[in-house]
């Protein structure tokens, strides 16, 4: 997988975690909880990299991505924070349920949005520079 198709499997790698921790094997649900971090890790670094794929080389554009995608991130840690306490009193498994399919559902919006946009099976830097030239507009590359 390349990018920006490692970024969803991610995402789904965050919905499978989730899945984990509602399963009731203890094992299971330590490994879930572990693997998460990295889960996470690896996701806000992939998220870095297409910002600065998609600002062109531009420090200004690059920076209001990423205020965008931290601002989402602390929006959706909020709306997380307040609904996990009565979804736990609820079920306790329900949280964990709501956020793997929440998951799931940017997972397959992130994937049909991507291949909408680069196409499926073309890398990311040739689908874009195409769609530059469509469009007329000069395209810095920044992808390492």
């Amino acid at each position: 997988f390349s990018h920006p198709y490692l970024l969803v499997v991610f995402v789904l790698g965050w919905a499978i975690c989730n899945a984990g921790l509602a399963v009731p094997l203890l094992a299971l649900g330590i490994a879930s909880q572990v693997l998460m971090g990295t889960v996470y890790v690896f996701t806000m670094k992939g998220i870095t990299d297409l910002n600065l794929f998609y600002s062109l080389g531009d420090s200004k554009a690059f920076l209001q991505l990423q205020v965008q995608c931290k601002n989402a991130d602390a929006i959706g840690c909020l709306l997380a924070g307040g609904l996990s306490f009565p979804l736990y009193e609820f079920n306790p498994i329900a949280p964990f349920v709501l956020c793997s399919g929440v998951s799931l559902l940017t997972f397959i919006v992130v994937t049909i949005g991507f291949c909408c946009r680069v196409g499926f099976g073309q890398e990311i830097e040739t689908a874009e520079a195409q769609r530059a030239r469509r469009l007329g507009l000069r395209r810095v590359s920044t992808w390492k």
